[in-house]
């Protein structure tokens, strides 16, 4: 596999992640995943917003006027009918964009979610039932299996795989740097909770008027922060494809 085989758009290895045998540190794939998310941000927000924008939308209002102030279950379970319908589509694009840095904007990225949205989906069944499973058997399985399910999309995305080989793919390039990839997790879990936090701080002070179509903005603009999530996890995906690479030259 050569650097062309991963992305044929990437500039030379040397201008973007470390090279040598050695996997880049988390601090190295964040900054490269902040070029690139700041590089194509335009992108990236229409991308995002073309889907989420909807879906924020709709969810906003079946929470103002449809599920009463305290069914939190069926608010919760709507939100994940749509990440897992629609939001993935919205993964795939931004996965796109950074793959082919940006080439074909927001129409080629939004294509290849569609064009993928079946791959996309019975992985994303797949991977939650299996996490779902752990964590009600045992919660340590679950945190065995999470951070090697992380990759999933980015594979999947950028090799063209089918679901099922795209969990296989993630687990095997995850595998030897478990640690590595939970400590990107944390950090970028303290990173998203910032909009998170501001947005409950804001709507518990009332800060901000108490109106379902601006829940629906603050939702989006937590949507477009999460992006950036998900370019640090093509990244990591970047930099452990090629460590895999050039151990088999």
């Amino acid at each position: 596999m050569t650097n062309d085989s991963i992305n044929p758009y990437a500039p030379p290895l040397s201008a973007t992640l470390s090279s040598g045998l050695q996997l880049p540190g988390n601090g190295e794939i964040m900054s490269r995943a902040w070029e690139l998310y700041r590089q194509h941000f335009g992108v990236i927000v229409v991308t995002l917003c073309s889907i989420w924008g909807p879906c924020e939308v709709l969810s906003s209002y079946m929470d103002a006027f449809v599920f009463s102030e305290d069914d939190f279950r069926s608010s919760f379970k709507f939100v994940q009918f749509l990440e897992n319908f629609f939001g993935i589509i919205a993964t795939a694009g931004v996965i796109h964009v950074a793959l082919h840095d940006g080439a074909g904007g927001v129409a080629a990225a939004l294509g290849c979610g569609i064009r993928r949205w079946p791959s996309l989906w019975w992985a994303r069944f797949v991977s939650t039932l299996l996490c779902v499973l752990s964590f009600l058997l045992l919660v340590v399985p679950f945190f065995y299996l999470y951070p090697r399910l992380v990759l999933v999309e980015s594979a999947l995305v950028s090799e063209g795989l089918t679901g099922m080989k795209a969990i296989r793919r993630s687990e095997q390039l995850v595998r030897g740097h478990y640690w590595q990839v939970v400590r990107l997790l944390l950090w970028l879990g303290l990173f998203l909770a910032i909009p998170v936090v501001l947005v409950i701080g804001l709507s518990t002070f009332e800060v901000l008027p108490d109106h379902w179509l601006l829940d629906a903005v603050t939702s989006v603009i937590v949507d477009v922060a999460t992006g950036y999530g998900t370019v640090c996890f093509f990244c990591l995906y970047q930099a452990l494809a090629r460590l895999e690479a050039s151990q088999t030259v």
